[in-house]
């Protein structure tokens, strides 16, 4: 059969211009990124969208395997070999830390979709960056986490003064003594105490919708002042950690309470150390730590190891963190004392 000549320059024109409109749409979508993996996971395409997403130069990352964008592979739930093995059948998604070149990371979510019809020829992926609702999605989270938890301990802490309160009217109505009276009165002052210190822990859940970019260094500085015990016997060592976005009223509260509660625990002179970690910061102490068995309990609400403690300082940086997206664990310093580290912090400039 003859071929005529007009029909196959037809067929070329179409092929390059659907190639064309392909490399235009992919080029022209600034919210994702758009690239192409082999059979094995290799990259084979690298447009502008995705260098821009990645901070890569243009088609650096072609012939590399799809898991260098990822920022701690081995910690996700399925291998990168699995979700290739599930994309083979048809379109996957995954939620995960994805790295740039420069290091910083961000959260992704990253869809992998068969090219061809039965065996795949390859893949197309997609990622876009979902870091700002990953992050409010977990505020969320935690709100909801700490409203439970609050109404726990309202039924809970408020249960034994109120039944002290009503046995102690039943016995002053019996027995006119007034040593009753002074009980209900210091009962009474004592829920008083209580109901304020959940209200603060209410006041700063609420999540932080409107950061601004906030000085740390001016944040540790008033915070510092702010703690009375900390000029007669601590020492403050600051690091450089910048400026970050954050509600800066209750950064300083943060702050406050961990300066407090490193001094209160403090055996003596106490050195408190604030400093920049990769993705957050640190306050840490020289005092005698906090031990293994209690480590997971000193951010309940109303846990205390002091006799004058209200228990609510750590709660109350538990519940700020968690407000602004941010997660907190403690740890032991090099010199055997806490060390708080809050990470997931936004760093500005």
């Amino acid at each position: 059969m003859d071929t005529d000549p007009a029909d196959s320059s037809s067929d070329q024109q179409t092929a390059h211009s659907d190639s064309s409109v392909s490399e235009r749409l992919i080029d022209g979508l600034s919210s994702h990124a758009v690239f192409m993996l082999d059979t094995d996971g290799i990259i084979t395409t690298w447009p502008e969208p995705a260098a821009s997403l990645y901070s890569y130069d243009r088609d650096a990352p072609v012939g590399h395997h799809v898991d260098m964008l990822f920022a701690d592979p081995e910690e996700m739930e399925t291998t990168v070999e699995s979700l290739l093995t599930e994309a083979a059948n048809g379109p996957v998604e995954t939620q995960h830390w994805h790295r740039r070149a420069d290091e910083s990371v961000f959260w992704a979510t990253l869809s992998l979709s068969p090219l061809g019809d039965g065996d795949p020829e390859g893949f197309v992926a997609v990622s876009q960056d979902t870091t700002e609702k990953h992050q409010y999605d977990k505020m969320l989270e935690r709100q909801n986490d700490r409203l439970k938890e609050f109404t726990d301990i309202l039924a809970h802490d408020l249960k034994s003064p109120l039944s002290v309160i009503s046995s102690r009217v039943d016995l002053a109505r019996e027995t006119g003594d007034e040593e009753h009276l002074d009980a209900l009165e210091e009962t009474s002052n004592r829920m008083a105490r209580l109901v304020e210190d959940l209200l603060r822990v209410a006041r700063q859940g609420n999540v932080v919708t409107d950061p601004e970019t906030t000085n740390v260094r001016t944040v540790v500085d008033t915070a510092w002042e702010g703690s009375s015990e900390s000029t007669e016997r601590a020492t403050l060592h600051y690091a450089d950690i910048g400026a970050v976005s954050a509600d800066a009223d209750r950064l300083i509260e943060l702050f406050e309470n961990l300066f407090r509660n490193s001094i209160r625990h403090g055996d003596g002179a106490v050195i408190v150390r604030v400093g920049p970690l990769e993705n957050g910061f640190y306050v840490e102490d020289d005092g005698p730590g906090i031990p293994a068995e209690i480590k997971d309990d000193v951010f309940d609400h109303g846990f205390t190891t002091a006799e004058d403690g209200s228990g609510y300082g750590l709660s109350i940086v538990r519940t700020i963190a968690g407000a602004h997206g941010w997660d907190i664990l403690v740890t032991d310093s090099d010199t055997g004392g806490a060390r708080f580290e809050v990470t997931g912090v936004e760093f500005l400039g």
